[in-house]
């Protein structure tokens, strides 16, 4: 670190302040906020953090986590934290699968939360002649609980880290635990999506099987897809381990590419989509797929954004850092998602009454 540059820079008196109002913001009790450091110094002084590190005289091709450790104005040592924070932030962004799948994200103060929830019944049409009274039907509520979990894991960085390994190399390798952190996050998404939050297993998705078992065919897919188009569901998301993602990438209808056209245009009107994507993750069984509407299948809950706890222990040479946070999933309508379940056959496993659209189409009319 350039020392001369350090005791010139115009922000190193205020490091202490900056840490201590970021943890302020991610520990609010009431309104915790996912705030980095260069969100922070960009607001604050309207400056970049290559200009920032450039001020406090840190060369992060060169210097190390102990380089900032020796240096003899105490203050710069309060940035090691937020270096790490940072590294594994910007592992936690890459190609997480939840980002793309969730509905929406909610800050929540608490680590259980209670949620609304509607149930419909009764509600087909009905016809009402003139001057008449509308028949009622009946739109029914409730709440309901559930809990969001804390996970993390701690760093043990030894001191040949801390000394011969410049900033960038470390924050690369940083980045990859926070990718490993972020796919405990996609893991738990995936647990909810197909189990519910609920412990009773209330908001378990539909497991609908195929027409030959063990053989999965487009008009499987087609046949899960035109059912939530019709709920008015946009089922453009599908989740799977890599047996099953081989077995449908490989079907005709999604590898073969068509010349020309056909000779009449079906447009069809009802929401199945002309494609979607595909995910794949190992916390999928083998023989389930999960077809997705990211606009209604769920919310991620946001309790304690990613914390940074670090401990130099001198017996043994190392900083032990601990990384957590706490957030959950929860769902928004439970027909937002349908599990394709390869191993069961569709005639005894069909969708549930609960996904029954016919009633609700089909309006009778006096005459």
């Amino acid at each position: 670190m350039n020392s001369e540059k350090l005791k010139k820079s115009t922000y190193a008196k205020d490091l202490q302040q900056v840490v201590r109002s970021l943890e302020a913001l991610r520990r609010d009790g009431s309104n915790p906020q996912d705030a980095s450091i260069a969100e922070f110094v960009n607001l604050r002084w309207g400056v970049s953090m290559e200009s920032f590190y450039e001020d406090l005289g840190i060369n992060t091709s060169v210097d190390t986590i102990q380089a900032m450790f020796n240096m003899p104005d105490s203050s710069v040592r309060w940035l090691v934290p937020e270096i790490i924070r940072d590294a594994l932030r910007l592992g936690l962004r890459k190609s997480p699968i939840w980002a793309d799948i969730v509905a929406a994200e909610q800050t929540i103060s608490q680590p259980q939360i209670t949620v609304p929830y509607l149930n419909m019944s009764e509600a087909t049409p009905k016809y009402t002649g003139e001057a008449e009274t509308f028949a009622y039907g009946a739109l029914s509520y409730g709440s309901k609980s559930f809990k969001i979990r804390k996970m993390g894991r701690a760093l043990r960085l030894p001191y040949e880290v801390l000394q011969y390994v410049s900033l960038n190399l470390t924050s690369v390798w940083l980045q990859d635990f926070g990718v490993k952190l972020n796919q405990g996050v996609d893991a738990l998404l995936i647990d909810v999506l197909l189990n519910g939050e609920q412990d009773d297993g209330s908001e378990s998705a539909a497991a609908v099987g195929i027409e030959t078992t063990g053989t999965i065919k487009y008009s499987d897919i087609l046949y899960i897809w035109i059912r939530m188009g019709r709920l008015g569901r946009t089922p453009v998301g599908m989740i799977a381990g890599e047996e099953a993602a081989i077995e449908i990438l490989d079907l005709d209808e999604f590898k073969k590419r068509e010349v020309g056209s056909t000779l009449k245009n079906l447009n069809l009107k009802t929401p199945v989509p002309n494609g979607a994507n595909f995910y794949i993750h190992g916390s999928m069984p083998a023989d389930q797929t999960l077809i997705v509407d990211n606009s209604s299948a769920c919310i991620k809950y946001n309790a304690q954004p990613l914390l940074i706890e670090s401990d130099k222990m001198i017996q043994n040479q190392t900083v032990d850092t601990v990384a957590s946070l706490t957030t959950g999933f929860g769902i928004l309508y439970r027909d937002g998602r349908v599990i394709m379940d390869d191993s069961i056959a569709v005639s005894g496993n069909d969708f549930p009454s609960w996904m029954d659209i016919d009633p609700l189409e089909q309006v009778s009319f006096d005459r």
